[in-house]
């Protein structure tokens, strides 16, 4: 049976290590972790599954469960909660509009259990998609390619190399706005807009290993959340900070700290989750595939174990 899952991001990853008749199409997988800097808070929350899930990736690795600290910033000063009106006010600044989700702001947690793996630290996260990739590759699941276009009336499915065939299953990990170019699936009128987002790696501007004045929020925090700067979060990480924003930050630093590299529009924002499971026989699975602010890599590995257990 001819099974594609369309990208090789972490949730195409996770789908192909589990579905081994299907194989992932995709040039460039790993999706954002091919950026040279860890766009965010990257984290393997810690649940059952996910737990079984590396160590069945990783039987020779140790893990261990970690605390990542969540800080919101208003005013200049960086505290354990939000503000009644912070939620709305977050919403409004990277969003557009004062309606919140559920999942914005981490769910509304202030700490998050998660796995990290042997001495990888913070790099834990990209450390279990490579190993996946590099599985998928020697399983000769990968196809380097781009999918062109899907007829699902005739089930055939054409390549950027000018090859087509049929299929019999296909799981999309593409971000909706993209699989529309190649499927003329959409009968009915969804929402799929988005709001920018802007990536800045910034350097410490001292070593805050000496800041023991404790004046640094890294010193608490793991990532911070802000509604009132012109940086909406940022996340601390060993060698760097990274700023995250909905308009582009002018100038050569942010909060003092020197920007070394940048990612500037990125129209990745979700407005409005819808949650969509599945259309015209394809089955959704992702954040942007799925339409869902809620999805991270936890979530993620849920629904392929629902998908596979039927």
């Amino acid at each position: 049976m001819n099974n594609y899952i369309l990208g090789g991001g972490p949730a195409g990853l996770i789908a192909a290590y589990y579905l081994s008749d299907h194989k992932i199409v995709d040039k460039s997988p790993l999706g954002q972790l091919n950026l040279p800097f860890i766009p965010g808070p990257r984290l393997l929350q810690h649940t059952k599954n996910m737990e079984s899930f590396i160590k069945e990736v990783l039987p020779e690795e140790d893990l261990r469960n970690e605390i990542a600290t969540i800080g919101f910033n208003e005013n200049n000063i960086v505290t354990d909660s939000p503000t009644e009106n912070f939620r709305s006010l977050y919403s409004k600044k990277t969003r557009g509009t004062s309606d919140s989700e559920s999942s914005f702001l981490s769910e509304g947690m202030t700490e998050i259990k998660h796995i990290e793996i042997s001495d990888y630290g913070e790099d834990s996260y990209k450390f279990l998609f490579t190993r996946l990739l590099e599985i998928i590759k020697e399983r000769g699941q990968l196809i380097e390619a781009t999918v062109e276009n899907i007829d699902s009336i005739n089930k055939t499915i054409s390549f950027d190399d000018g090859t087509e065939g049929e299929y019999h299953h296909i799981i999309s990990t593409l971000n909706l706005n993209i699989l529309k170019k190649i499927h003329p699936i959409f009968d009915v009128d969804l929402d799929l807009s988005t709001s920018k987002k802007c990536f800045y790696q910034a350097e410490y501007k001292s070593d805050i290993k000496d800041s023991y004045d404790k004046n640094h929020p890294s010193l608490w925090y793991d990532y911070v959340y802000s509604s009132d700067t012109n940086w909406t979060r940022q996340t601390f990480f060993r060698d760097y900070i990274v700023y995250e924003s909905a308009e582009p930050i002018k100038g050569d630093s942010i909060q003092g700290n020197k920007v070394l590299l940048k990612f500037e529009n990125l129209p990745i924002q979700i407005n409005k989750s819808i949650d969509i499971r599945r259309i015209d026989g394809i089955d959704m699975l992702g954040r942007f595939a799925q339409w869902s602010h809620k999805m991270k890599a936890n979530e993620v590995l849920d629904r392929v174990l629902e998908l596979i257990n039927g």
